[in-house]
């Protein structure tokens, strides 16, 4: 897992996601309530949340940008933007989490040639030890299960595992290569959270949504 941290939205951003999110607003959004009492909103990435995530690394310190990028890049090239937001939500599965219309955190997982996929988690700073982490994690197993990927890996570096610590009771195989700590999390001994068959089925109405585009 790489972990990014995504700040407060500029003054401006109103008013561009008001121009360019027209149908990102017709998705209906999933109200999750985290451990203080905040409500979190969940929802699939679209193209259209390419400002977000750039202003999100404007907002990111040196250390959050390392943790995600593995250095400390200040900006994403177009292309990287595009390969972020511009997913398939198939084998390319990324959800978004607002608080307070806010952009509070990331989770996404992308699959390679086996039954597996490769998952990150990012939740911004000042909505972290809330439990949106494990809601996002959340998303990502009820996306993962329906769609019948097997299990979930993620590579950390040896001085960030304490990302682990938001997902109690999940039994997670860790082995230490060239200096990272791998892991891998099977779906089956999962289970279904309670908003599950939310997750789920949201995706599923936002694939075929977008494959009648």
């Amino acid at each position: 897992m790489r972990y990014a941290c995504y700040s407060k939205r500029p003054a401006s951003w109103r008013e561009r996601e008001t121009m360019t999110t027209e149908k990102t607003d017709d998705l209906p959004r999933i109200p999750v309530v985290l451990r203080d009492d905040t409500i979190a909103e969940l929802r699939p990435i679209t193209p259209d949340d390419r400002a977000l995530l750039e202003e999100g690394l404007r907002q990111m310190s040196e250390e959050s940008r390392f943790a995600r990028f593995g250095s400390g890049i200040a900006s994403l090239r177009d292309a990287e933007l595009r390969y972020l937001t511009d997913v398939d939500q198939v084998r390319h599965v990324a959800w978004g989490a607002v608080i307070d219309e806010e952009p509070a955190g990331v989770g996404r997982y992308i699959l390679g040639d086996g039954p597996d996929a490769e998952i990150a988690i990012a939740v911004v700073d000042r909505f972290q030890r809330r439990g949106l982490g494990r809601v996002l994690f959340d998303a990502l197993v009820a996306s993962a299960r329906a769609s019948g990927v097997i299990g979930l890996s993620f590579s950390i570096e040896p001085w960030n595992r304490r990302v682990l610590r938001m997902l109690p009771g999940v039994v997670i195989e860790l082995n230490e290569t060239d200096d990272m700590l791998e892991g891998r999390i099977d779906i089956l001994a999962i289970p279904p959270g309670d908003r599950e068959a939310e997750f789920a089925a949201l995706l599923d109405r936002f694939r075929r949504e977008s494959s009648s585009i």
